[in-house]
Formats: C-alpha cells, sequence, structure tokens
C-alpha cells in the first residue's frame, strides 16, 4: 500500500506540475482566483483519469469518470484551503516561475507564497488526490503480472460451480420436510 500511495503522490506531482508549469509560461504564474479554481478542477479531472486504476483499464471507465468528477470538486475545494492556510513564501528563487502577476489585479503580499503560485499549489494538490486515489485501488489479480490461467484455477479464483446438482438436491430436502411438519400437527 506504502508503494500504491508513493505512485500516487508522484502521478499527481508530475500532473499538477505540469498544469502550473503552462500556466506559468501563459503568464499566470499568480493567477486571479478563477483561473486558480478552474486550474485546481482541471488538475482534480486528470488526476482522476490516471490516478488509482486509470480509465484505459478494462471496466474501469465508470469509476474514472466518478473519480474525475470528484476530484474536480476536490480540486477547487483544496485551491480554497491552498490559497488560504498555505501563505509562508517558497523558499527558492523560482525565477519566471515564480513572478507575480501585479497588472492582473494579484495582490503583492501573495506572490511567491505556496497556496498563491500555480507551480506549488497545483502540485501538492494533484500530489495529494493522486495519493489518496492511488492508495485507494485495490489491483485485482488479472492486473498482477505472472497470473496465469492455471495459477488462478489453483487458488480457486475461477468462479465456476462445481455442485450444480445442489440446488436441486435442497429443493427435495424442502419437500421431504413438509409431510412431517403436516404429520406432526395431527
Amino acid at each position: 500500500m506504502l508503494g500504491r500511495l508513493i505512485l500516487g503522490v508522484v502521478k499527481g506531482l508530475i500532473v499538477g506540475g505540469l498544469l502550473g508549469f503552462g500556466l506559468a509560461k501563459l503568464g499566470f504564474a499568480t493567477p486571479i482566483a478563477i483561473v486558480a479554481y478552474v486550474a485546481a478542477a482541471l488538475a482534480g479531472v486528470l488526476v482522476g483519469l490516471v490516478a488509482g486504476k486509470p480509465i484505459w483499464a478494462k471496466d474501469a471507465k465508470i469509476e474514472a469518470g466518478m473519480k474525475a468528477f470528484v476530484g474536480a470538486l476536490l480540486g477547487a475545494g483544496l485551491m480554497y484551503a491552498a490559497r488560504r492556510w498555505l501563505t509562508f513564501p517558497v523558499p527558492v528563487p523560482l525565477g519566471e516561475l515564480g513572478g507575480a502577476n501585479l497588472s492582473l489585479g494579484e495582490a503583492a503580499g501573495s506572490a511567491g507564497t505556496f497556496g498563491g503560485l500555480a507551480i506549488t499549489s497545483l502540485a501538492a494538490i494533484a500530489a495529494l488526490l493522486g495519493g489518496f486515489y492511488e492508495a485507494d485501488n485495490n489491483p485485482s489479480d488479472d492486473e498482477k503480472p505472472g497470473a496465469t490461467p492455471e495459477a488462478k484455477a489453483a487458488a480457486g479464483g475461477n468462479n465456476k460451480r462445481i455442485a450444480a446438482s445442489a440446488a436441486a438436491d435442497d429443493l427435495d430436502d424442502d419437500v421431504d420436510v413438509e409431510p412431517e411438519k403436516k404429520r406432526s400437527k395431527k
């Protein structure tokens, strides 16, 4: 489980970091609130599609879609928390990736903070969601390497009914019980 958690955090860091880097290159290193919330929702959707059971896995379309929807809601909520409480400055100079967009109305106090910068806040949000989704994922036997059909059959994973006539035997027992009840009432 710890390995899956670390894998999810790494997936989230990659998705959020790339999204934050793209925003910084577009001139939104410290985005205004609406851009930050939309970007966080997009990060939640992307992480929901790739972390845990990814959308391209067999029989995972509905699960990935639900994770993407919930990820969008959680991403926006986590962006609120990041902008509100992660107000300490980034200790490393980030150059143009940490530049302030004062022309867009962003307050000078939030420039260079973890919650104010797109690259740090989106990476943190996506890493948190990715770690949660990946740790929650329980891989099935089909995804394990080396799980041959013979090994699954030996482990009892083929789900075939061995005694199909057991249900008929139960019915016969029920028929025999009813006359005994009638006899005991007399």
